[in-house]
């Protein structure tokens, strides 16, 4: 890899960048100081260059389902503490780590670009911090400001490289993670794609019961207990009362769902403020941004206003205190970004320049009053505000919304094991029609398994077999929460969106296929291997090598559907088993 060049902003560098390797690992260290008259450029660039040689793809944390590479003209992938992780990798065929690239600024806005030269081949990163990087050298000439560059070109695995940059930040970036409270990694019930904003006491009270019968720990009761409005916008978000109409005693009617041993949080839009809430008045000339569109209807507030930050963070913490919430989902967080047409930083009016740094104010003090009141608060954020400096405040991320999609939210989970620490990772809520088969509906939970699953389909509408269906998955997970949450994730094939997925503890193993057709190979040193069929076919192939054992047999509901078979002199063992079924092998020795 050539030296790095710094294509602007060379008038910033205090002095030649550094280079230190540690095991193998590249780590330039660019320290920045404010130009004379303490004005700075619009942005810096530093720039590496590579052959693209063995490179499948590019993965970063909000790539979805596109791990294709773009040319070296493509756009920048942006990162904040509102918005993704400076992070980005580069994967071979064999799913192993080629180049990964991380920053060590996770609050303010930092860019990275990874993209092929077509004139000649040629790999050309480069890593963009903006003006509010740079000011941070700016506002304190007197202090040093480092901006450091994590390059890692070792063989290993791709999950790997990504899981190291998360334990780098951690340790020698000083964005330590707050805990996920044990109830934050128990099966959830959600409202809201069973019942969206058309919410109602009695009825939430009836599906909580037979949520807790199944099995369920949590309740996050979603949009609409705030608003008698059923028409999905956000035009009366703002005021955040309870609608008397749907919950007349709000209190009484949590501390009914808490005796029936379920947690309880509520959701709130955190930025909006609808153009029909008795706040708007108050809050109007306070926004970063307005969405005249029909189905939002709403403005975004700024974090830099102090009266913004207090107005919020009093808001939660009434509604922990006199409601008795054990949570909170906190949603939309990532439209807190500066626009093009948000108001100029006014410093009589706004105690912050930085947006990004508001808004690391406003949901600090956040977390740090609620868990003051409640040790164990569960904080719920969305993909894509995912980042190391969101996990200072937050202990539950959860997949972006895809409902009845299980290959999104195979995806979604584990590029958020990988990036997430111990931080509690949940499914988007799992639904389903009506009519669907409870083998095939399994095949959603299967492909969360390695997640904290949330579902959100009516449990009165639950045929008894779908019922039994849910009751043993939710029984399996909560079983294996150790093995299935706590340990490191390995995913096979990232640019086929991970088609096997896997975690071990010891001779222990749980394996979910996704994909027809594989030879699944046992892995030496297992004894106990589980493997979930999450295909919609009915034979798995599972390479035992010379390993004696048996190997046994359920269905989605957990019954066995076949004795014991051995595996004595069969390298090659062709199973039976039923779509979403789980082949259980034993090593004899």
């Amino acid at each position: 890899m050539e030296t790095p060049i710094v294509r602007k902003g060379e008038l910033l560098l205090a002095h030649a960048p550094t280079r230190l390797e540690r095991d193998g690992v590249e780590l330039y260290q660019f320290p920045i100081v404010a130009e004379k008259g303490g004005e700075c450029e619009d942005e810096l660039v530093i720039e590496w260059k590579l052959p693209y040689v063995d490179i499948a793809g590019i993965w970063n944390p909000l790539c979805g389902m596109n791990r294709s590479i773009d040319a070296d003209y493509g756009q920048f992938r942006e990162s904040m503490t509102a918005r993704s992780a400076p992070v980005v990798c580069l994967f071979g065929e064999d799913g192993g780590n080629r180049c990964t690239v991380a920053v060590s600024e996770t609050r303010e806005p930092i860019g990275i670009r990874a993209g092929v030269r077509e004139e000649n081949g040629m790999l050309i990163i480069q890593v963009r911090a903006y003006t509010d990087v740079l000011k941070k050298a700016v506002a304190k000439p007197e202090d040093s400001y480092e901006l450091r560059v994590r390059l890692d070109r070792r063989t290993l695995p791709f999950y790997q490289a990504i899981e190291e940059v998360t334990a780098w930040w951690e340790r020698d970036c000083g964005t330590w993670p707050v805990q996920a409270p044990p109830a934050a990694k128990e099966p959830v019930y959600s409202t809201w794609y069973a019942y969206h904003q058309n919410l109602f006491a009695e009825e939430i009270e009836e599906e909580c019961r037979l949520a807790a019968e199944l099995g369920f720990q949590t309740v996050i009761l979603d949009d609409g207990w705030q608003t008698d409005d059923n028409n999905r916008g956000y035009a009366f978000c703002g005021d955040w009362e309870v609608s008397q109409r749907r919950f007349p005693d709000f209190r009484e009617h949590i501390r009914k769902v808490h005796a029936m041993g379920l947690k309880y949080m509520i959701w709130y839009s955190v930025p909006f403020l609808g153009k029909k809430s008795a706040n708007w008045e108050a809050y109007r000339d306070m926004l970063l941004s307005v969405d005249d569109n029909p189905l939002i209807q709403a403005g975004v507030l700024d974090p830099r206003y102090k009266k913004v930050r207090d107005y919020l963070t009093d808001t939660y913490e009434r509604a922990v205190r006199e409601w008795d919430l054990d949570g909170l989902k906190l949603d939309f967080v990532d439209c807190i970004v500066e626009q093009k047409d948000s108001p100029a930083y006014d410093p009589e009016k706004m105690d912050f320049e930085s947006v990004q740094e508001a808004l690391d104010c406003l949901m600090r003090t956040v977390y740090e009053r609620l868990s003051a009141k409640t040790a164990d608060i569960m904080i719920e954020f969305r993909q894509g505000y995912i980042g190391p400096n969101m996990r200072r405040y937050g202990n539950m991320f959860r997949v972006s919304d895809c409902p009845d999609s299980a290959i999104r939210n195979r995806v979604g989970i584990v590029d958020l094991r990988m990036l997430s620490g111990q931080t509690a990772v949940h499914s988007d809520p799992l639904m389903w029609h009506e009519d669907e088969a409870p083998e095939v509906a399994a095949l959603q939970i299967i492909s969360s398994i390695f997640s904290t699953p949330q579902i959100s389909v009516k449990m009165k509408t639950l045929t008894p077999q779908m019922g039994d269906m849910l009751r043993f998955w939710i029984q399996y997970m909560r079983e294996n929460r150790e093995l299935l949450q706590d340990q490191p994730i390995c995913a096979l094939e990232p640019h086929n969106l991970y088609p096997v997925v896997w975690t071990q503890k010891g001779e222990k193993a749980i394996m979910a296929v996704y994909s027809a057709n594989r030879i699944l190979q046992i892995q030496k040193g297992v004894r106990d291997w589980t493997v979930l069929n999450g295909t919609g076919s009915g034979r798995l192939v599972l390479e035992v090598g010379d390993e004696e054992g048996t190997v046994t047999v359920q269905d989605c509901f957990g019954k066995p559907v076949d004795k014991a078979q051995s595996t004595r002199q069969r390298r090659f063992l062709e199973v039976q088993v039923p779509v979403s079924g789980i082949v259980c092998w034993k090593s004899r020795k």
